[in-house]
């Protein structure tokens, strides 16, 4: 089981790639997704975490590249 901490380090890791991985993930159920050992849940592709009642938390910020 990952902490929270582990999560966001390896949300981190991935840099602006995060932001790919994440548009190739589609939709996420959060409830049916591992959680941290503080019940947040999280994606092991992109990363991303959702609180205990689904709120979602640090989204990947679309590469500047992209933005319009």
């Amino acid at each position: 089981m990952k902490t929270r901490s582990e999560v966001e380090q390896a949300a981190h890791l991935l840099g602006e790639e995060r932001w790919t991985v994440w548009m190739n993930c589609g939709v996420h159920d959060w409830r049916r997704l591992p959680e941290t050992d503080s019940g947040e849940h999280y994606c092991p592709k992109c990363w991303t975490l959702w609180t205990s009642d689904g709120a979602i938390l640090h989204v990947p910020d679309q590469p500047s590249a992209n933005k319009r």
